[in-house]
């Protein structure tokens, strides 16, 4: 067995009803060397009590103001020790006691800088409406039985095991990114760097919907998220990518999903334009919105019938607010000086690699 020292680091934010499974999943870890840090980000909702309960087998921090998960992140970097160390997100748990275990190995090769496993949803069956839509919707790979090792274009800041000594030599993650993509920042700088991505798909981690995700609205506005952040790392890093994007399958059908949204508004307004001066081109966008209801009905083919028919419409809503976003966050990033050029958070050697998350 790997002797190497592990911390895992847990950040949460109103996570009550999921962090007592997460922290009880690794506290049964049979691995002989781990030390478990969990970072309370100002959680207004009853995450102290859970803490509370635990404190006694953990070290425990809480920031002085909510500061989101890439800040958090580098605050509990900052105070752990661990070679490796494990990112896990508080509404996720480890689906075996020998998973520590079992990721320390890959890091026995020096050119692994970061590796992750399967999301899983075992009760997905039973899960609110809303979350079985937006896992389809999102194209989230989850029960897939795939249990093969992948090289990848980025790991998501999960649930995932990073090489201490590389996210030191990269600066940790971008604080210029709240809430998220920080993810696919931070992969793309540890892949400039040299190092290799890896996913373990026998390694199976139970996903679920924290209190940022808990409601139809907050889902939603994640969509903007998503798409301020992409707009960072396109503003950043070009368009373009090596290691794993056009090879695995998943990680290519979210690229063009996102590549289709970003380009939903800007095609649709067009149209728009065209129908002013020519009456017969409303039937076009009739068709193109149509197509778009279609392609998500069809991402929501194995769901119930009425979730089936709910993607449509919200799958449209999607589209409005990630393109919109990405479009206004691009020109933010850019006046802003977001970019690759001036940017010491972005900064690495060697040529660029763009996730699409």
């Amino acid at each position: 067995m790997s002797t190497k020292t592990i911390s895992v680091l847990v950040p949460v934010y109103n996570g009550a009803d999921t962090l007592a499974r997460c922290i009880e999943s690794v506290l049964a870890q049979d691995y002989p060397d781990f030390e478990l840090l969990v970072v309370d980000d100002c959680s207004t909702d009853g995450t102290p009590e859970v803490i509370d309960r635990y404190r006694d087998r953990m070290r425990t921090l809480r920031n002085p103001a909510n500061s989101g998960i890439a800040r958090t992140y580098n605050r509990a970097l900052s105070e752990s020790s661990g070679e490796i160390v494990f990112m896990i997100a508080s509404d996720c748990g480890l689906s075996s006691r020998d998973y520590l275990s079992r990721v320390v190995k890959h890091f026995d090769d020096p050119s692994v800088g970061a590796v992750t496993g399967k999301a899983i949803m075992p009760d997905f069956d039973r899960a609110a409406a809303h979350e079985r839509i937006f896992t389809r919707l999102n194209l989230l790979d989850v029960n897939e039985p795939d249990t093969a090792v992948h090289q990848v274009n980025f790991v998501e800041v999960r649930c995932d095991a990073f090489r201490r000594s590389v996210l030191e030599a990269v600066g940790g993650l971008n604080e210029d990114l709240f809430r998220s993509n920080e993810d696919q920042d931070l992969s793309i700088r540890i892949a400039r760097n040299g190092y290799s991505l890896l996913q373990d798909n026998s390694l199976a981690f139970e996903l679920g919907f924290g209190g940022t995700e808990d409601s139809l609205g907050k889902l939603l506005s994640k969509q903007g998220q998503y798409a301020n952040g992409q707009a960072y790392i396109t503003v950043n890093y070009g368009v373009g990518s090596r290691q794993g994007l056009w090879t695995n399958e998943n990680r290519r059908l979210r690229a063009l999903h996102r590549m289709s949204q970003v380009a939903s508004v800007p095609i649709t307004a067009a149209a728009v334009v065209a129908a002013l001066l020519w009456a017969p081109a409303w039937w076009v966008i009739a068709a193109m919105a149509a197509l778009r209801g279609a392609y998500y009905y069809r991402l929501a083919s194995d769901l119930r019938p009425a979730e089936k028919l709910a993607a449509m419409p919200l799958g449209l809503c999607c589209d409005a607010i990630y393109s919109t976003t990405f479009m206004v966050s691009t020109a933010r990033w850019v006046l802003h000086g977001k970019s690759a050029l001036n940017s010491s958070r972005a900064a690495g050697d060697g040529s660029s690699t763009q996730a699409v998350k």
